[in-house]
């Protein structure tokens, strides 16, 4: 069977999906990658594509809105699609799930389209709005099934009649975590506790709230670490700006430590509590189900695709989005626990991770949906 991903990124693509992909194609399968060209650090990982996977380059601007080039993206699919015939595609993101679910099925191929977080889709309003609504009903009728990854989304695309009942499914485990690539490792913090946010440098991620959080909590537990570790975004319109991000580098009260080709050997470390403040919904926050296979405590916001990973309390904390005191209290919550309490924590993480978020329960469904064309 011949197989198309697609998706606006190649490193997020295969930072997601590669365990889908390898046993896809250790099955038999011709699998290929479609993604625009690479542009920054966070796509060139080329080297990750597993053995005998194909990668092609489509012409697309992930964020552009000119309609001219999006017509043009959707002849491109199209011309791809003719040439290589999939017998199925699927697709992450917006444009993909627009235009290549199109393409898709002009060519007769099976579609199945992912949503993660939805909540941009029906914020504000305007012409604009109103017609980036309409292609994305108009991308997903042409699905078979649509894919998304929390409760919250899922009574979303019902309420806005996004896509009919009987084509919706929902993966309450996410995009899955390999537990033996994130294998548990024992949490140790009788030498200091490390705060580490793993995110893009992106202000709807809550950068601005995890550095100042971590300003207060410096003066008061001056031995506490906080670290940060991601892609910058500068080209995006909610990155923070480089100025911006040099000015706070220079404080010295957060570290940067860049991206890191394997992050669970950062994550890893026993005296890491991981830190997303996020202030809007996701699908499911991958960062947070690495760190809980792993067995590591979290700090994050009480919003879809991140409150999932967390059980207030015992594995961790949820605090409201936007609120920097509440997650200043409940670092300092962290920090006041015994070593004991901390640890078990750790260990609940684990836990939570093997019952929800372990990948056989997501190639399990992928193989489900390609039996269903047989």
């Amino acid at each position: 069977m011949k197989i198309f991903f697609t998706d606006n990124r190649l490193g997020g693509l295969l930072g997601f999906r590669i365990d889908i992909i390898r046993h896809l194609a250790d099955a038999g399968h011709d699998v290929c990658l479609l993604v625009p060209p690479a542009t920054d650090s966070w796509d060139k990982v080329g080297e990750q594509v597993p053995a005998g996977v194909r990668v092609l380059e489509i012409n697309m601007q992930p964020s552009g809105t000119n309609p001219l080039r999006d017509l043009l993206l959707l002849a491109d699919y199209l011309r791809i699609y003719r040439r290589e015939r999939p017998d199925v595609v699927f697709n992450y993101t917006i444009k993909p799930n627009i235009y290549s679910s199109i393409a898709a099925k002009m060519c007769g191929s099976r579609v199945y389209c992912m949503l993660a977080g939805l909540g941009y889709m029906f914020e504000g309003s305007g012409p604009l709005k109103a017609i980036g609504l309409c292609l994305y009903k108009y991308g997903l009728s042409k699905a078979d099934r649509v894919m998304v990854l929390n409760r919250m989304n899922y009574r979303l695309m019902l309420a806005g009649r996004m896509t009919s009942p009987s084509k919706l499914l929902l993966m309450e485990g996410g995009e899955g975590v390999n537990l033996q690539r994130y294998a548990y490792k024992p949490a140790d913090y009788s030498r200091g506790t490390t705060f580490l946010m793993v995110s893009r440098i992106l202000y709807d991620k809550g950068y601005s709230e995890y550095i100042e959080a971590a300003r207060i909590v410096k003066t008061r537990h001056p031995d506490t670490r906080f670290e940060l570790l991601g892609p910058l975004a500068y080209d995006s319109p909610m990155g923070v700006p480089q100025a911006v991000f040099e000015r706070d580098r220079q404080q010295g009260i957060v570290r940067y430590l860049g991206v890191a080709p394997i992050v669970c050997d950062i994550v890893s470390r026993a005296d890491i509590v991981i830190v997303v403040p996020s202030k809007y919904g996701e699908g499911l926050n991958r960062s947070l189900m690495e760190a809980c296979a792993i067995g590591r405590p979290i700090i994050t916001t009480n919003i879809p695709g991140c409150r999932e990973t967390v059980e207030d309390g015992a594995n961790g904390y949820l605090v409201p989005k936007g609120d920097v005191q509440s997650l200043v209290s409940a670092m300092e919550r962290f920090i006041e626990l015994s070593e004991q309490e901390k640890c078990a924590m750790a260990r609940h993480s684990h836990e939570i991770a093997t019952d929800k978020f372990d990948i056989k329960k997501v190639i399990k469904i992928y193989d489900e949906l390609l039996a269903e064309g047989d």
